[in-house]
């Protein structure tokens, strides 16, 4: 897909398909002033297109007639076509605890086998670090009148077929229990081309993965489970290659992250061992097998790497992700990386120690199992604000009417709840008519739904006493399975320097709301840092350059993996982080 560089910003960003130039520099931490939330009215998101030529204008009354042909357009009203470099106009903030979806990483400082291929600086989080030049796993040699594929450290093999002129492409996939996201890339170039997504269609066997293991511990559930996630990918990969102009027989690389279970029913691999102490993993990684194991309608010699796995419920997808933020392995760094999805993988870094988990979670932040809950969508409840007083403002993705309610939504909506007095500490909502000291505009929007109370968020979307709990249950066992590996480590939560949170709706959260609902330690809501699908971007990362393939086999070696299921504290930890903290204002 097309890249913007950013003047005086100084730094470059991957668009998605259909995405405008506002939303792409949203995602790398440039908030654009749009009082008109990008619908195209205010015309304050201006900015200035270096070269203007065949770009097309945005008409506005703010923007003149000579201002137009000197290439001032509407960030909110242009979805790249090509390659662009924009000059900011307008005031714009610089949210410094989002990491940008891209090829840089302002947190690793420890370069070791990458110096000898480190470019010219860049600059992003007001930090500098080199960029790892493009040396793909592949490469093809048609000189000698017959193609050759080179791949990584095995033999050389005649690329047959192998049509003039082709490219050789790659695929990095993250493989999710709830979503398929893959991305194709020229390997020449190491530009990425299109990203495709889609719900995993195993989800109607079961939103977690004991359910998927259930499934597939018989030899027909596990071939209906293969069949059905290989058929979801494929058909991502052909709309990549539609979406790119790209021919799937081009594709000779594929990198693949997921957590162990999805990894080894793609690969139709029992994971019947994956589901009883002691948790064999059947799938080797760190290394590579032939498209035939995955089942992939791609060029039939090319290889499928799948990044180092730690156990059974510690994945590649959480490896590939430590890429975006490699200062997990500085041994002087006091740093935790959480995935918050339905697994809730995590691993902690302190004093040369790194530890690793995992804790079912569920899919409650992903808008499943919540009856008003949907994917981050047009018409999905993103935001909620409120000044914990009397203020209650509801926004939805695309400014249009409410539908239901995604990850980042939940998490405001509970934060909200918490400090208005809606839900106490317990989780407990106010029933309709006792509602004492509420603000009368917070008040009426408590409810009635089959005989127990209900919040009106907007609209025919509700929040219901099942959703809280859900999100209790949900935020509960992430926390306590933090406080485990703190305990572990002997570190105090307000001791870490930094915290790394991944997973697909990450750009939308606002920490100190994660910290106002208990799912992070008091006092740590200042030193988070939201970074997105750090699986894709891992994986994405491993296909341009080979090296980071050796960087997390090499690293990984040191990670001990802890198993919070046998350790006596953690029901006590679990029980304990149910309840919500009590509000500052009430304090």
């Amino acid at each position: 897909m097309p890249e913007i560089r950013v003047i005086p910003e100084d730094i470059a960003v991957n668009t998605r398909k259909g995405e405008t130039v506002r939303d792409a520099l949203y995602r790398a931490g440039i908030e654009l002033d749009t009082p008109c939330n990008g619908q195209g009215i205010c015309g304050k998101c201006k900015i200035r297109m270096v070269e203007p030529d065949n770009v097309p204008e945005t008409p506005h009354r703010e923007i003149t007639e000579e201002q137009a042909k000197e290439g001032v357009r509407l960030a909110c009203r242009m979805v790249p076509k090509t390659d662009m470099t924009i000059r900011l106009l307008s005031e714009f903030h610089r949210d410094e605890h989002r990491i940008l979806e891209g090829d840089r990483d302002s947190s690793f400082s420890e370069w070791g086998a990458f110096e000898a291929t480190s470019g010219p600086a860049r600059r992003h989080l007001a930090e500098s670090e080199p960029r790892v030049r493009n040396v793909p796993a592949v490469a093809v040699d048609c000189s000698g009148g017959s193609c050759i594929m080179h791949y990584d450290k095995e033999e050389p093999v005649k690329l047959d077929p192998w049509q003039a002129g082709a490219k050789p492409m790659g695929l990095a996939i993250d493989l999710g229990t709830t979503s398929l996201v893959v991305s194709l890339l020229d390997l020449s170039s190491g530009r990425e081309l299109a990203t495709t997504s889609s719900l995993n269609p195993q989800i109607r066997f079961g939103h977690d993965v004991v359910r998927r293991i259930q499934k597939g511990s018989t030899p027909e559930g596990l071939a209906e489970l293969s069949e059905c996630v290989r058929d979801g990918l494929n058909r991502l990969i052909d709309q990549a290659c539609d979406d790119s102009g790209a021919d799937p027989q081009e594709v000779l690389d594929v990198v693949i992250g997921g957590n162990t279970t999805m990894l080894q029913l793609a690969a139709a691999i029992d994971p019947e061992p994956l589901g009883r102490v002691p948790f064999d993993v059947g799938l080797e990684s760190g290394r590579s097998y032939p498209v035939s194991r995955f089942g992939l309608n791609i060029h039939p010699l090319a290889r499928v790497y799948v990044p180092p796995i730690i156990h059974a419920y510690v994945g590649a997808d959480i490896t590939a992700g430590l890429l975006v933020s490699r200062r997990f392995f500085n041994p002087d760094g006091k740093m935790l990386f959480v995935d918050v999805g339905t697994n809730g993988e995590m691993g902690l870094s302190a004093s040369d120690h790194y530890l690793m988990t995992s804790t079912a979670a569920g899919p409650a932040f992903e808008g499943m199992g919540i009856s008003c809950g949907m994917r981050a969508r047009i018409g999905a409840v993103e935001a909620v604000i409120t000044d914990g007083i009397s203020t209650f403002e509801v926004h939805t993705i695309g400014n249009a009417p409410a539908e239901g309610i995604c990850g980042s939504g939940i998490i405001d909506l509970i934060a909200a709840m918490v400090r208005l007095g809606v839900i106490d500490t317990t989780g407990r909502m106010r029933q309709p008519g006792k509602t004492e000291g509420l603000p009368p505009s917070v008040a009426e929007r408590i409810e009635e739904i089959n005989d127990k109370p209900a919040f009106r968020v907007s609209g025919k979307v509700y929040f219901t006493q099942e959703d809280v709990r859900q999100v209790q249950l949900a935020k509960s066992a992430i926390r306590a399975a933090i406080e485990i590996l703190l305990h572990e480590a002997e570190l105090e939560g307000s001791r870490l320097e930094r915290i790394v949170l991944a997973g697909g709706f990450g750009y939308s959260l606002r920490a100190e709301n994660l910290e106002t609902i208990g799912l992070l330690p008091p006092h740590t809501a200042e030193k988070v840092y939201f970074a997105g699908n750090t699986s894709r971007i891992g994986c994405v990362r491993m296909l341009r350059n080979v090296a980071y393939r050796r960087f997390l086999e090499e690293k990984t070696g040191a990670v001990k993996h802890v198993s919070i299921e046998t350790r006596p504290d953690f029901m006590e930890q679990y029980v304990a982080a149910m309840e919500f903290p009590e509000p500052e204002s009430n304090q």
